[in-house]
């Protein structure tokens, strides 16, 4: 998280590249705690996350799925990023402002997709590290 902030301070035409970075962030803070982490995300509904601040990640497509909770969720955007399923969206000055995410799963078709702007996106990223830190206070304070 300090490595996008630096980046993001920095950010300029010619790189570092905040939304470059964003990505690295997201899959160095969320891909590799999500494992520990499922069954407890697996717990909290959308709407519960929602108004906890989480962003309204809304599917792209009518054919997919709505995702049961907020582990399935964030088990979707992160399987979209491990995999290179993404595409970057510019605004009318060619500044990414946007990303598309999708999933296919292991030899099967897209199954799930969105756009979420940039903001969303950190948004996502900053709940998620804030609720991973809870966790595993949580746990270490269990006996």
């Amino acid at each position: 998280m300090h490595n996008l902030k630096f980046v993001k301070d920095r950010a300029s035409a010619t790189g570092p590249y905040e939304v470059t970075q964003l990505l690295n962030s997201f899959l160095g803070a969320l891909a590799h705690p999500w494992e520990k982490y499922r069954p407890d995300l697996m717990a909290i509904s959308l709407i519960a996350a929602q108004a906890d601040g989480w962003p309204n990640i809304r599917k792209e497509l009518p054919t997919d799925i709505d995702p049961s909770s907020l582990g399935k969720l964030v088990g979707l955007m992160r399987n979209a990023i491990a995999h290179g399923n993404i595409e970057f969206v510019p605004d009318d000055k060619g500044q990414i402002c946007k990303l598309r995410l999708w999933n296919i799963p292991p030899g099967k078709q897209r199954n799930w997709g969105t756009v979420i702007t940039v903001d969303d996106m950190e948004t996502f990223l900053m709940c998620f590290v804030k609720l991973a830190e809870a966790l595993d206070k949580k746990s270490k304070s269990t006996p």
